[in-house]
């Protein structure tokens, strides 16, 4: 099957993700964040979204860094008793796709 992401994707694992000591929210929401590029992310959170939904995303790092995001929710799944929340940040920012090599 052929990859047709647009931006690398850096994935977080489970164990990882116990460690991180960042604090990511989506719309003021607390979530634990799956995977991240470029162009996206995905989080966990245990409040659904709708697909379209204007979404602001807060990350405050340990290491003192922060960002403020704006994104649009493209995919909303079951996982457990939580949502798999997939979140467009290409589109919000008008970036030009270029494809990794």
């Amino acid at each position: 099957m052929k990859d047709k992401r647009i931006y690398q994707r850096y994935l977080i694992s489970s164990e990882e993700s116990e460690h991180i000591q960042d604090d990511i929210k989506l719309n003021g929401v607390p979530v634990r964040l799956v995977d991240f590029s470029f162009g996206g992310l995905c989080v966990i959170s245990d409040q659904s979204y709708t697909t379209g939904d204007i979404v602001t995303i807060f990350a405050s790092f340990a290491n003192g860094g922060r960002i403020d995001l704006i994104g649009k929710v493209v995919r909303v799944a079951p996982e457990g008793t939580s949502w798999s929340v997939a979140v467009d940040l290409a589109g919000q920012y008008k970036v030009t796709p270029q494809r990794k090599s």
